[in-house]
This record gives structure tokens, sequence and C-alpha cells, in this order.
């Protein structure tokens, strides 16, 4: 499973790095270099102290949400990281692939994707206050697949509301910490994004 989840997700960020290039070529080039037109660029101090506060704040949030057996359900499904994580059992291995998953398979990929690509070409364009909040509910819309999945939970209007204001709530966020905090650079985010997923995949697969 780790060798299958550490292809999966060197491929997943190759595919998402080919695309942030091309679009790059294409209409950034002349602009600003690669990495700093993407966001993958060193961050400051202060940006990393933001982005503790706001796993903190995250940790308040999703304590809550863990309470929400309907939420745990969905979040669990059998086809989700967490059921899968679940089904494999708990193990070496599967503690190593909970860091691959969380840290580069979704958080890394998915940064360098809605924070890095979209977001910032949102911001050039419309503004800080619209453009972040437009990557941030497309950020939240695509949470909401989750219902699509074979085995996932059955939509209601209560779960689709949590499924798509959470992340993108997140989402909002970790924009916040980047590109007001951390000169641009995507770390922030990543950092928030990576340890949330590493606390939440082990809770709900081994712990609800």
């Amino acid at each position: 499973m780790l060798l299958e989840e550490s292809v999966s997700a060197a491929v997943q960020l190759f595919v998402v790095l080919f695309i942030a290039f091309a679009a790059w070529a294409i209409f950034g080039r002349k602009a600003a270099g690669f990495r700093r037109w993407i966001g993958l660029t060193a961050p400051t101090s202060r940006s990393m102290l933001v982005a503790l506060a706001i796993f903190i704040m995250w940790l308040v949030v999703k304590g809550a949400l863990f309470l929400w057996p309907e939420w745990t359900a969905g979040a669990a499904a059998d086809n989700t990281v967490a059921g899968m994580l679940r089904a494999q059992g708990f193990s070496t291995e599967t503690v190593a692939v909970i860091v691959v998953i969380a840290f580069v398979k979704t958080s890394l990929t998915e940064e360098i994707f809605f924070r890095g690509l979209i977001a910032k070409r949102l911001i050039a364009g419309f503004g800080f206050g619209i453009g972040n909040l437009v990557q941030a509910l497309l950020f939240g819309a695509v949470h909401l697949l989750i219902f699509t999945i074979p085995g996932g939970p059955a939509f209601t209007y209560p779960l689709a509301a949590a499924f798509l204001f959470i992340p993108a709530i997140g989402g909002w966020l970790m924009a916040y910490a980047n590109e007001k905090t951390g000169n641009g650079s995507i770390a922030p985010g990543w950092i928030i994004h990576g340890m949330g997923n590493a606390v939440s995949y082990p809770i709900l697969a081994f712990l609800l």
C-alpha cells in the first residue's frame, strides 16, 4: 500500500506541476519566474506562526464536527481516504501512508493547484477579497464530490453545507496566510492543510 500510494502521490504531484508550468509558460512567463508565480518560495517566519494559529483554530472546528455522527460517517465512508485506511488496519506502514497522503498527495498538490495556480490568478485579476472568496468556494465545491463516490454518504443539505463551507473557510484562511503574511509563499497553507489531514485521517479511520 505504501508503494502504491507513494507512486500515486508522485504522479499526481507531477501532473499538477506540469499543469502549473504550462499555465506559467503561456500566461505568466513575462511576469515572474515560475517558482514566484506559483508560490514555491520561502515563507516568512511570521506566516508560519499564523499557520500554527490557524491550525489550532481548525482543531477546534473539526473537534465539533467529530461529534456529528452523520458527518463522520460520510467523511469516513468506504472509498474515502479514512475508509481506505480503516480497511488497511493500523500499522507502521499505515502511519507512513498517512504522511504521504496528508502532506503530498492531498495537501501539496491541492495547495499548488488551488492556492498557487488558481488563487493567485484570481487575486491578481479581481483583488484579494473577490479572488480569495472565489477560489475558496471552488475549493469547497470540489469536496462535494464525496456524494458521487461509490459507498459515499447520502446527500442532505446540512451535510452538503458542511462539506462545502468548512473546506471553503479553510481555503480562504490558507490563502490569507500565504498572501497576507507569507510573502506569496504557499508553504503556510501547505503546513495548515498537511497537518490538518494528518490529524483528521487517523481520527476518522481508527478512533470514531
